[in-house]
């Protein structure tokens, strides 16, 4: 018999094809036929693969492991798991009345992940390079001792711009290209899959655990996702991911050398899945979509599984990934906003046209201005005609997002319901209700996109509540790190 999970699975991969042909819909009427061809090839490469079968091969590797650690059959066989296109969504699991849960995972999660397990193959393969050199392996080793081992901190931080960049103007979910040796990808692919594993099997773990929610009201059974502001619940959710994942890899090595070697990359693939989500729901939400705590603490908790020496030699590897973590979610004016000039062409690629990589660029910069530079924006933009604009740029500034809104012409209904702090709301979301109503307003073509991006800014950075930095020690434990919850083994 047919679960309440399965039907909604059913619903949302329909919706998923439908997305996707309405996605190159826009892109075409856009005109951005060089942005279509790489989502197009995007999609089919091998370590973007989230067809259902390849989704169906994970999500059965973690049950078999789940079983191995003692997780309840009955729980094990209804849970489900589906990826999205919709950014409202980061990586949730959403429980039903008759016991049934349903994993959703955005597209864009996975390619975050991607991205960082392309940075961390740069690395091998850059430092593999250097070990050939006797006077680099000397070199290695002081960087090494520093905990610099890995560093194109600068490469990093684009490679995560660039992608939230599109998600937060375009909602879709595009990277650079890394240039890597042969090995090189296939390293990126293995740490990808293993990053994959780990962010499913996280959403599981809330299922077999029991976590759950009140009802959502949403749709009839539907309850809110079991991801809360709950540390217990989310340490215990990671800790039986990372030994699920660790189960899998046991079943399924072919020897001692290859299982340690796997384990190891299972352990940077997990710490990449935590930051990888940190930067996604940290950029794409204003509020109520940050379901997961922050990178430094579930870092905290998971490398509190290894020994002693271990945790240290890790957290120092964990400095320059952090820094660029950091980086990539700040949006004040002293971030370091994506620049295609400033990268080394040796080391990265696009197929995207140079014209369209300083467009991006420039839209990143533009979103990372003072409050009273987009205030004065739109202003310097308002004419006898569009006085409106610089009325809503000042109603926002002065914190009424509400009436900053219904001013630049979206009506009260939609106005509310964007000012609703308890309903998750993307940046997208924010800005494409903006545009249409600047569009429909008369705002010529060209400047609907800035202006509406200005706009947003104006408005998410009065809603959007303070969040902490991702800032680590001296030590490399996060600064001001909330006390980690006992759990019980398992």
């Amino acid at each position: 018999m047919k679960t309440l999970a399965d039907r909604k699975r059913a619903l949302l991969q329909a919706d998923r094809e439908a997305a996707l042909a309405e996605k190159r819909r826009q892109l075409r009427e856009l005109g951005a036929h060089d942005l279509l061809r790489q989502f197009d090839e995007d999609s089919t490469k091998p370590v973007n693969d989230l067809s259902v079968a390849f989704v169906d091969m994970v999500s059965e590797d973690l049950r078999a492991a789940m079983a191995d650690l003692g997780a309840s059959a009955a729980r094990l066989d209804s849970v489900r798991v589906v990826t999205t296109l919709d950014q409202a969504v980061s990586a949730q699991m959403t429980p039903f009345d008759d016991g049934s849960g349903l994993v959703i995972v955005a597209d864009g999660i996975f390619g975050m992940c991607s991205s960082y397990c392309q940075y961390f193959a740069l690395c091998a393969d850059k430092r593999s390079h250097a070990t050939s050199r006797p006077t680099a392996f000397w070199r290695v080793l002081r960087d090494l001792g520093k905990g610099e081992l890995f560093g194109y901190e600068d490469v990093l931080t684009a490679l995560l711009r660039y992608h939230t960049a599109h998600q937060r103007v375009l909602a879709v979910s595009t990277q650079l290209g890394v240039r890597l040796s042969p090995g090189g990808e296939r390293y990126a692919a293995q740490l990808s899959h293993l990053a994959y594993r780990f962010v499913i099997g996280h959403e599981m773990a809330h299922h077999v655990l029991g976590h759950s929610q009140g009802p959502s009201g949403f749709s009839p059974g539907e309850h809110f996702p079991a991801c809360s502001a709950d540390d217990r619940r989310e340490r215990d959710a990671d800790r039986l991911a990372f030994q699920a994942t660790r189960r899998a890899i046991d079943r399924q090595s072919r020897g001692r050398l290859e299982t340690m070697t796997m384990l190891e990359r299972a352990i940077m693939a997990a710490l990449m899945a935590m930051m990888a989500l940190h930067v996604a729901e940290r950029t794409l939400f204003i509020h109520r979509g940050c379901t997961h705590p922050p990178a430094a603490v579930r870092t905290g908790w998971l490398l509190e599984q290894l020994k002693p020496g271990r945790q240290v030699s890790t957290r120092r590897l964990l400095r320059i990934p952090m820094k660029a973590t950091e980086a990539a979610t700040d949006l004040s004016e002293h971030a370091r906003p994506f620049s295609w000039q400033a990268l080394d062409r040796d080391l990265v690629f696009s197929p995207m046209p140079r014209s369209y990589l300083e467009a991006i660029g420039e839209l990143d910069a533009l979103q990372c201005e003072t409050e009273a530079f987009h205030v004065a924006w739109l202003e310097r933009h308002a004419h006898a005609d569009t006085a409106w604009l610089g009325d809503g740029a000042r109603l926002a500034a002065a914190g009424k997002p509400v009436p900053a809104l219904r001013r630049w012409g979206v009506d009260e209904g939609t106005s509310r319901a964007l000012g609703n702090p308890q309903r998750a709301l993307t940046f997208f979301t924010l800005k494409e209700r903006i545009a249409r109503s600047f569009t429909e307003r008369g705002i010529a073509e060209p400047w609907v996109a800035p202006h509406a991006l200005v706009a947003g800014m104006l408005i998410a950075r009065r809603m959007q509540p303070r969040q902490a930095r991702l800032v680590q020690g001296p030590n490399g434990r996060p600064d001001h790190e909330p006390p980690a919850p006992s759990i019980s083994s398992g």
